[in-house]
Formats: C-alpha cells, sequence, structure tokens
C-alpha cells in the first residue's frame, strides 16, 4: 500500500468539516510540494493555487493532482471554448475558466445531484463566473433518460465500473437526462472548440460515439480518462475512435492516478 493510499484511507475516518479540510490541506502541500504554489483553508474555504497563477476555492477539500498534472502541457488561448464533461465539483471547470479567461466559455456537464449542489456552491464562492455554464446532464451517445449509479462521490457512473461492483452498498440508481456532445454543439450554435475534458467513470466510449461530429469537425486537444468497465479497459476502444476520428497523436499517460488517453491532431 502506497502512502497515499493509506493517508486516503486515514482521511475517510475523518468526518466532513473544518478540520477535515486543514487536514487534507496540510497533507497535499506535503504530497505535491513545488508542485503546488500553496493549498490551504482560508476564510473556510480549502484554497488551491497553482504554479500558474490560478486559485480555486471550494467548500469541500479535493485532491488538487488534476490541477497539478491533466493541464501541464495544455495550451489554452485566452477567449477559448472548452467542453469539461465530468465536472464534479467543479475545480478543474473552476480552473480551466480562468485559463480561458471572462471572455472564454467553459461548458461543464454534471449529472450528479450531490455534485451539482457542491459544484454551485463552489462557482458562488469564486466569485460567480460568467464564462461558466453548468449544465446537469449526463453525456452518452444518445439523448434521453438512463440509469445512473449515484454515489455522491468521484465514481458515479452511467456504467457498472469496477468501483461500481467492488462497494456496490455506496450506490444507489436513479435516472437521469443525457444528451449527445453533437447535440450540445448544435444547441450551443458552437463556432469553435479549444479544449475537451473528459473524466465520466466508464462511459467515455458512448460518449465518444455521440461526438463525432463535433470532433470531426474542430478536432480540439482531447484529454479521456479511461475505465475498467465489466472487467476491460476501454482504453482501447477509447483510442480507435479518436483514430477514426482523425486523431494522429495520442498518448496513454496516467493522470490523476488514471489512466487516460491525451490526443491531437
Amino acid at each position: 500500500m502506497s502512502l497515499k493510499d493509506l493517508g486516503r484511507k486515514i482521511y475517510q475516518r475523518i468526518p466532513e468539516g473544518a478540520f477535515r479540510r486543514h487536514a487534507a490541506a496540510f497533507a497535499y502541500r506535503r504530497l505535491y510540494g513545488q508542485a503546488l504554489a500553496g493549498c490551504a483553508v482560508e476564510d473556510g474555504l480549502f484554497t488551491v493555487r497553482t504554479n500558474d497563477g490560478v486559485i480555486v476555492r471550494s467548500v469541500k477539500d479535493f485532491d488538487p493532482e488534476a490541477l497539478v498534472a491533466d493541464f501541464v502541457d495544455v495550451s489554452l488561448p485566452v477567449g477559448g471554448t472548452v467542453m469539461d464533461i465530468g465536472g464534479n465539483i467543479g475545480a478543474a471547470t473552476l480552473y480551466l475558466a480562468a485559463k480561458v479567461g471572462p471572455g472564454g466559455l467553459v461548458i461543464a456537464y454534471e449529472p450528479d445531484t450531490g455534485n451539482l449542489d457542491v459544484f454551485a456552491k463552489n462557482l458562488a464562492a469564486n466569485g460567480a463566473p460568467g464564462q461558466v455554464q453548468l449544465v446537469p446532464k449526463g453525456i452518452s451517445d444518445r439523448e434521453g433518460v438512463l440509469e445512473f449509479f449515484a454515489g455522491g462521490n468521484y465514481t458515479s457512473s452511467l456504467c457498472k465500473t469496477n468501483y461500481v461492483e467492488s462497494e456496490a452498498q455506496k450506490y444507489h440508481v436513479v435516472k437521469i437526462p443525457v444528451t449527445t456532445l453533437d447535440a450540445e454543439t448544435s444547441r450551443l450554435g458552437l463556432t469553435r472548440l479549444d479544449f475537451v475534458k473528459m473524466d465520466i467513470e466508464g462511459s467515455e466510449v458512448a460518449a465518444l460515439k455521440g461526438a463525432r461530429a463535433t470532433l470531426e469537425r474542430f478536432h480540439p486537444p482531447i484529454i479521456v480518462e479511461t475505465h475498467n468497465v465489466n472487467g476491460q479497459s476501454t482504453a482501447d476502444e477509447v483510442e480507435a475512435l479518436l483514430r477514426a476520428y482523425g486523431y494522429r497523436q495520442l498518448v496513454r499517460q496516467n493522470l490523476a492516478e488514471t489512466p487516460a488517453i491525451r490526443a491531437t491532431v
């Protein structure tokens, strides 16, 4: 067991509240060191400062590894348009919003009601940036309603992933609205798309199947986290779809402890 895994087990035993936020901030400062400019509780908010000058505040503590690792090599244009597929509690969305600035647009998709509540509070805690649009829907290969394994955590999913199978007692099945990226591109009237981040716990293959027209039209750089569904990784199918859409530069990496594929044309 790694030191981080041991720390996570201890962390999970601490009730949510101010003490846990302070303990988490201390642990992340030690863990990430100079990779982060700062991590502390300020005015009651869990506050992360990245080395490129972005400040993300949250009413709930979160692991800032994604802000340290996922976007290091991503060049986001000021005024750009970004899709954050699987917005969770909004930490990555807020980071991306800071990078594209007030003239940009970040559309975040998050269907878990527990995460949505925290996300809304975090938007307010960060000054309610007007460039963020929060869409309370899942992303799939069709429009409609689907069953969803809601866990109120980082692993809520449309699919029965290895997390759902191993800890089924933590989840309950609900119905959620879903849409496709192609439908959203049409609805929003997008004329540009500069970056896509996708972390949707096993639904990435379906989401990519519903995004063909969008990805072939704009070819944005994309990061897709892959997962195990029915005992098998989605990585090969994700890579095959991206290649079919015209992406030629594909790199498999471990981002924020999860395998991911970075793709550009």
